[in-house]
Order: C-alpha cells, then sequence, then structure tokens
C-alpha cells in the first residue's frame, strides 16, 4: 500500500468530490431554474 500512496490519495480526493458533488449540483440546478424563471418574468 506504501508503494502507491497517489493511489490512496487519488480515493480521498474522489470521496471529498463525490461528497461535495451533491449538494453543489443541488444549488447549480436550482440557480440554472432561477435564471430560467426570471427570463421568463423579464
Amino acid at each position: 500500500m506504501s508503494n502507491e500512496p497517489s493511489h490512496d490519495h487519488g480515493h480521498d480526493a474522489e470521496a471529498e468530490q463525490n461528497e461535495i458533488g451533491g449538494p453543489v449540483l443541488f444549488a447549480l440546478l436550482l440557480f440554472g431554474l432561477l435564471i430560467i424563471v426570471i427570463s421568463f418574468l423579464a
């Protein structure tokens, strides 16, 4: 395992990105929906 520290670090980054990806994707979806609604109203 200590022979592949890069692989272990990549796994940690992937897990962290996955954990953050949920809320960020949800926020982007809401933001896009908000822009569409405003463009329809304007």
